[in-house]
């Protein structure tokens, strides 16, 4: 009975904190100024205050109850627990949401801390929202629990796994690459041909004008990347028709991911011995529109984040599989997948280096001990620095770019916290710090320029005159308005990184031919310059399917499927199963992905532009898979502990 009361409870919290706002409304003054007792006004306050908090309609308010009410009683009775680090990351994600809703009050710009905490009545909001999301990613972390552990689908798969009554799965058994590379491509057909040429978005369109000398060349856009869409385009116009270069673009990045996914997908396979799961993914690689929809984009970050999914498949092969990897060439594929990737986002640089750092000393510790011998898989990985580093610097000479790193990207996040100190502390602070300010960015602009989820206004103020001494003498004004004011800095952070980490968000930048590229009328005039165009049944079918993905963002599931911040989250949780079981091999694993992640956490942008964040969703399901195979060894063939009980291969 007691449990019983106990769910009842923390359903009706759930309910309630998850579907509240902390905005402040209007209430009957009239009746609250009758009133002598303190703590009874202050009760009142709070029933109306809660009453007019919870916006959403009382049916789906009560239909909400009675699904958590029905998962908890069906958590309770599996008895699953979880551990003081999952504790830990369920209240870190809480913060998150709670101050996600924050910052949407009353809008995103204006949005702030503040308003959780602005008298008694909002802290009681905050603690019922937070004690909400906290019950809830507790329930989301034993859920997982549950199904990597307990939850089979036995029936499914030996039906698929046996293959006896059809050719075709027949097939598809023997050949796992081939299989999930057609499956791939036969999905995604479709979408190449309803956004026929393609989809030029504002970055691509300034490569293009690079390109063409019509902008100095630089290499802040990949010059790897720049090449390969330019000269498509150039080919295309020699051909009569320019606009045939953007869909050369877009069947070089449908086959090239098809290769990745399907290798990918041949991992899996080999890893699980199973051939569900393979083609589970290339299905799910296929149809989530914030992957299906970049693949007309000729952006970097989509081969990009497909090759570098690649390199965390092959090294996770390695770990789990070492006979395969070196049987089947795998460390070729490594090495192949990691130069595309540095070529096209040197954040692989910044992901892998570290590990290396980390690594080689490990691997020599092994070798001297003879435990184990790793100088493949670190060949594997530092070959790829000299390959790319030789490739970038013959296309820079010999297209003549402006290679100069702009000092500005380095101080993204100081920059950031810095304006939101003057916009919300200005009259503070004293003139000799507006001064030195003033001489690394635009002091007096700073209210202005200042997006909270956006750091380039406040960069592209960055007075590229300034000197050493400039920004030595900045970054001690930083340091002092820190020890000042230390919330407002990590606010500033928080509200630019909390899409990252919340499950509400929602994508953008869906779009046709023009859609996003049309910002200002010089980059407007270059696409009848250029002669880009698209043919209207294709721009309508283009804008009908970027309806569909919209829809498919605020539908129950499919919604979450297609929120990139899920798979952060499911990847985090991951984490904390693994460094409570103490996996190292997954956490070896995970380290390139996390480090991934820190460098996008420096950014210029997280909100919606999820072609950034699209590795961490091609990436989820193979630690997803590792995690699986670490809780239920006694179910797989036992193999050799790659990193731990090292065996030198002959």
């Amino acid at each position: 009975m007691k449990q019983k009361i106990k769910i009842i409870l923390m359903a009706f919290i759930m309910s309630i904190g998850l579907v509240m706002t902390p905005k402040i409304h209007s209430f009957d003054v009239s009746s609250y100024e009758r009133m002598s007792n303190h703590f009874l006004k202050f009760t009142f306050h709070l029933f109306y205050e809660i009453m007019l908090s919870i916006e959403m309609n009382r049916l789906i308010v009560t239909g909400l109850f009675i699904f958590l009410f029905i998962w908890l009683t069906f958590l309770a009775k599996s008895k699953i627990k979880i551990n003081w680090i999952q504790y830990v990351l369920s209240a870190i994600l809480a913060i998150f949401a709670v101050s996600a809703s924050a910052f949407y009050v009353p809008d995103l710009q204006k949005g702030t801390w503040d308003i959780l905490f602005e008298g008694g009545v909002q802290t009681v909001k905050t603690v019922i929202m937070f004690t909400g999301w906290l019950l809830f990613y507790n329930c989301l972390q034993r859920t997982l629990m549950y199904m990597l552990t307990i939850f089979r689908f036995k029936e499914k798969e030996s039906r698929i796994e046996k293959g006896h009554r059809f050719k075709l799965p027949e097939f598809m058994k023997k050949h796992v690459f081939i299989s999930a590379l057609l499956i791939y491509i036969i999905l995604l057909i479709p979408i190449v041909l309803i956004d026929f040429p393609g989809t030029v978005s504002y970055d691509t369109l300034i490569q293009l004008i690079q390109f063409n000398g019509d902008m100095a060349l630089r290499n802040d856009h990949p010059i790897f990347s720049t090449a390969l869409f330019g000269n498509a385009v150039k080919l295309a116009t020699k051909m009569g028709n320019p606009s045939l270069g953007v869909f050369f673009h877009a069947l070089y990045q449908m086959v090239g991911s098809a290769v990745c996914v399907a290798y990918t997908a041949w991992v899996i396979n080999k890893l699980t011995t199973k051939i569900a799961p393979s083609y589970i993914y290339a299905s799910f690689a296929a149809l989530v529109p914030i992957l299906n929809n970049l693949i007309t984009v000729p952006v970097k970050d989509t081969m990009f984040s497909h090759s570098f999914a690649v390199v965390i498949a092959t090294v996770c092969l390695y770990m789990y599989d070492r006979e395969v990897y070196f049987a089947k060439k795998a460390y070729l594929m490594t090495a192949f997948a990691l130069t595309f990737a540095i070529l096209l986002r040197k954040n692989a640089i910044y992901a892998l280096v570290p590990v290396l750092i980390i690594f080689i000393p490990y691997a020599l510790i092994k070798l001297i001990q003879k435990k184990g011998n790793h100088v493949v898989l670190i060949a594997a990985v530092m070959m790829p620095l000299l390959f790319s580093a030789v490739i970038e610097n013959a296309l820079i000479s010999y297209y003549d770019v402006e290679n100069t790193v702009l000092e500005r990207e380095k101080y993204s996040v100081p920059f950031q916290q810095t304006a939101r100190y003057v916009k919300k502390y200005k009259d503070e602070i004293p003139k000799e710090e507006a001064e030195i300010i003033d001489k690394v960015i635009d002091y007096d602009k700073l209210p202005k320029l200042y997006l909270p989820t956006r750091s380039d206004p406040v960069k592209e103020s960055f007075r590229e005159k300034a000197t050493d001494e400039d920004i030595k003498a900045y970054l001690g004004v930083w340091a002092k308005q820190l020890k000042t004011h230390p919330v407002v800095y990590f606010e500033a952070t928080m509200h630019q990184i909390f899409p990252l980490f919340t499950m509400t968000n929602h994508n953008g930048y869906y779009a046709s031919l023009e859609s996003t590229s049309k910002i200002t009328p010089w980059t407007n005039s270059h696409f009848d310059i250029y002669n880009l165009k698209q043919p209207q049944i294709n721009t309508d079918l283009s804008l009908v399917k970027m309806s569909f993905a919209k829809m498919i963002d605020n539908l129950p599931v499919l919604g979450l499927f297609n929120n990139y911040s899920v798979y952060i989250i499911l990847m985090l949780m991951l984490l904390a199963i693994a460094l409570y079981k103490k996996m190292t091999k997954v956490l070896w694993a995970m380290l390139p992905t996390l480090l991934l992640l820190g460098t996008l956490i420096v950014g210029p942008l997280m909100l919606a532009y999820h072609r950034y964040y699209i590795p961490f969703v091609l990436i989820a399901p193979i630690y997803l898979t590792l995690v699986y195979l670490e809780l239920n060894k006694k179910k797989v063939k036992p193999e050799e502990d790659a990193l731990v009980n090292d065996s030198e291969i002959e």
